[in-house]
């Protein structure tokens, strides 16, 4: 077995991971790389460094186990003390303030690793938000590493993660396991919502995977594994992910102020943190450049229900009457369906809400039974709070395609935001029947990355907030 580490294929194996993952490794750092491939040699079935590179550029089974083994997942419970403080006495005081009448926050832990993190925010807002069960949050916490979002997802821990976690804190939330571990508590378990993501691959924000209007973005000891091009353009994505006034968090050691220019910088006790302008557009029009020679795969979206979406979002009237289509063969209205349902998607997700609604129409006026059309139809009435618009848009997807879980669970959380508690309940058990069709592992339909499993501990968690 050849291991030899040359400064040739140290450079390839550096160039890789910088394009496909972001990580960059200066060359002081040749040692720490030779050793992770050393690692995970075996495991690929690789009889040398060079065979690996090859087998990494062309699988991404093979990619994604180098670049798992480069990951650290070096945390613990409340890590940083006085970031969660400045969360505790500053932020989420904020967030009440502007959020009390609608109730809805939404909160992204941006390279969670095994779970400690967004699990500490959790805990965090039971502790602190009054009337915790009457507001609607959405923790969603995303990484890289498939291995620790495994982990985080069983939420089993050992004694090193709660070296800064007050005793008493871990009994109220944990249940002791075997071997001097804890596993957190059911219903802090299904306050997080966990998928993979890239942060270097140009699918965020986006409505469709849940990453855009958020009021609270953790994304500590993150960057410093970038190189400072990889830097601003996340932080680029990050602001535009956050709603105005939101909240960014990041690792001490990565607070360099001008990766962070249009963000307004406030001085807490012992941290630093940044704002999105409370008078910043509700959408920036700015494009973010996806990184040189990136290359982009689909991201799952997580198993949220999208239905959570600030009151800030506008409301006017959108003129759906489409202009007269052109005649197309029935042989292509197929891909003609498919590439305007992808301009829909893209023109949503820029915050171009009217363009997106006219394509749907479009679409819909082709195609009447394309049930994706009209479920994004509903997606994007639901953000501008046209609710039974939305509900309508809904009822119709699910009438054209019953696996559109996504339509139904949409459905459920407005009926449950709007008031109409009894048909919320109901929506969520008819939910929940069909789910149970499901082997607990398999995928959902509509939900890629969800199983039918996380999809009914959310739905039970939702219910439980509904009461008896």
């Amino acid at each position: 077995m050849s291991t030899t580490f040359t400064s040739d294929l140290f450079r390839r194996f550096r160039d890789l991971l910088l394009t496909r993952s972001g990580f960059y490794f200066p060359d002081h750092r040749q040692n720490d790389l030779h050793h992770c491939l050393m690692s995970v040699l075996p495991a690929t079935g690789c009889t040398s460094l060079e065979a690996l590179y090859t087998a990494a550029v062309t699988s991404e089974r093979v990619l994604h186990t180098i670049i798992e083994s480069v990951t650290i997942g070096e945390t613990y419970f409340f890590r940083n003390a006085s970031q969660f403080a400045a969360l505790r006495d500053r932020i989420i005081p904020d967030l009440i303030d502007r959020r009390e009448a609608i109730r809805s926050l939404r909160f992204w832990s941006a390279g969670c690793a095994t779970g400690e993190e967004p699990y500490s925010l959790a805990i965090l807002l039971r502790d602190t938000l009054p009337d915790f069960d009457n507001w609607q949050i959405t923790i969603l916490a995303t990484d890289i590493n498939t291995g620790f979002l495994e982990r985080a997802r069983a939420g089993v821990y050992g004694a090193w993660s709660f070296r800064e976690t007050d005793p008493a804190v871990r009994d109220r939330y944990f249940e002791p396991v075997e071997g001097a571990r804890w596993r957190i508590r059911s219903d802090i378990r299904r306050q997080v919502l966990f998928t993979r993501l890239n942060l270097v691959e140009d699918e965020y924000p986006a409505v469709m995977n849940g990453t855009s209007m958020q009021d609270v973005i953790l994304c500590r000891n993150v960057l410093i594994y970038f190189d400072d091009e990889t830097i601003r353009t996340v932080v680029r994505r990050l602001y535009r992910a956050l709603t105005p006034g939101g909240w960014l968090i990041v690792g001490h050691a990565e607070a360099r102020s001008d990766f962070f220019a249009r963000f307004e910088v406030i001085n807490c006790p012992g941290t630093v943190i940044y704002r999105k302008p409370l008078n910043a557009p509700l959408f920036d029009e700015t494009a973010v450049p996806p990184l040189p020679s990136a290359r982009t795969t689909p991201i799952s979206p997580p198993n949220v229900s999208f239905s959570e979406v600030p009151s800030c979002l506008p409301s006017p009237p959108v003129a759906l009457s489409p202009a007269e289509p052109a005649p197309v063969s029935a042989a292509d209205a197929d891909i003609q369906a498919l590439d305007n349902l992808t301009a829909a998607r893209r023109a949503a997700d820029r915050g171009d809400l009217e363009e997106a609604l006219r394509l749907c129409a479009t679409i819909i006026q082709r195609e009447p039974l394309c049930a994706e059309a009209h479920l994004l139809t509903g997606q994007i009435l639901e953000q501008q709070e046209r609710f039974d618009e939305a509900l309508a848009a809904y009822r119709r997807a699910i009438y054209l395609d019953h696996t559109l879980y996504l339509a139904s669970l949409a459905m459920a959380g407005i009926l449950q935001r709007t008031g109409h508690t009894d048909d919320a309940r109901r929506a969520y058990r008819r939910l929940l029947r069909s789910l149970a069709a499901l082997q607990p592992d398999a995928p959902v339909p509509s939900l890629n990355g969800a199983t039918a499993a996380e999809l009914q501990m959310f739905i039970h968690h939702r219910m439980a907030a509904l009461g008896s």
